[in-house]
């Protein structure tokens, strides 16, 4: 059988649930799958400055697109005059391209039946079967720099320390539904409970760090750098922020973003959403039964 290639789009959170469905359906079903690492605006930066070398599974997962691959799988732009897409189709007969993934989710299309024709490609941000929080662990090792920079960050958690992953600038769903006071109070709450209580604040805007630095003071801890996701520095600091929120005891996150719920499966920690209408508890699969799926 040709080998399916997938074409992982999006964040760190997007990306990393995309490669765990593909590994998940590869290992159960033997289907040969390519999954390549390609640089793009929001993620500027390559798969082995992040991670060790996956395990290859039923294929190849997950390397860096190399060569003329590069050029064969870039976004389709009018810079490109979107001849990307005009060489996939001269390459491939089957395409799934990343906005119909949540159409195909919603009618319950059979993906093992359409990667089993073989050499199909699909571009994704939205994973698209069943995977297990050990899949996760399994295809995303930190390389030595950054499980190095991960032990800094953390050294000074105490024993209860809570994650708060508060998502501002671009990221229009999670400023309206999940403003600064709802984390407030949650912290107010947990400090009353919490004598020990440290903070592990991830978040991409300077002025919510302050806020949190001038309210909280030396219970906060966050990154010194700021959010950027237009270099490799800044996307292996949000790295490190993922697995930082992994090891807190607690994390609330905001709503309509994938990173949190990643952290949270990465260390098997509870999360809750904080939203206006009522903070929910996320009860994610990967906590319950070893399964998460957010293909929504």
């Amino acid at each position: 059988m040709k080998t399916n290639t997938i074409i992982l789009e999006g964040g760190l959170g997007n990306r990393m649930r995309v490669a765990a469905a593909a590994y998940a359906l590869a290992e159960r079903t033997g289907i040969p799958m390519r999954v390549l690492w390609t640089s793009q605006w929001g993620m500027r930066c390559r798969f082995d400055d992040l991670f060790k070398e996956a395990p290859s599974g039923g294929g190849e997962f997950i390397r860096d697109a190399t060569g003329f691959e590069r050029l064969l799988f870039a976004r389709p732009t009018l810079k490109n005059l979107h001849l990307p897409r005009l060489l996939q189709r001269l390459h491939y007969r089957h395409i799934i391209y990343a906005p119909q993934i949540w159409y195909l989710n919603k009618d319950g299309f059979d993906y093992e039946a359409w990667f089993r024709q073989g050499g199909g490609l699909m571009t994704a941000y939205r994973d698209f079967c069943p995977w297990t929080s050990d899949d996760l662990r399994s295809l995303f090792q930190p390389n030595d720099e950054v499980q190095r920079l991960i032990n800094e960050r953390t050294a000074a958690f105490s024993p209860y320390t809570i994650g708060l992953h508060i998502r501002r600038t671009d990221h229009l769903q999670a400023i309206d539904e999940s403003p600064l006071e709802l984390f407030t109070n949650v912290v107010d709450q947990e400090a009353g409970q919490h004598s020990d209580l440290r903070i592990y604040l991830a978040t991409d805007d300077e002025a919510t760090k302050q806020h949190f630095f001038d309210r909280y003071g030396d219970r906060v801890i966050t990154s010194p750098a700021e959010a950027t996701r237009e270099s490799t520095d800044g996307i292996r600091d949000a790295l490190v922020e993922m697995y930082a929120l992994s090891r807190t005891r607690h994390i609330y996150g905001s709503a309509g973003s994938t990173f949190s719920p990643i952290a949270a499966c990465l260390g098997d920690v509870p999360i809750t959403i904080l939203q206006r209408d009522g903070q929910g508890q996320v009860d994610l699969l990967c906590q319950k039964s070893g399964v998460f799926n957010n293909a929504e």
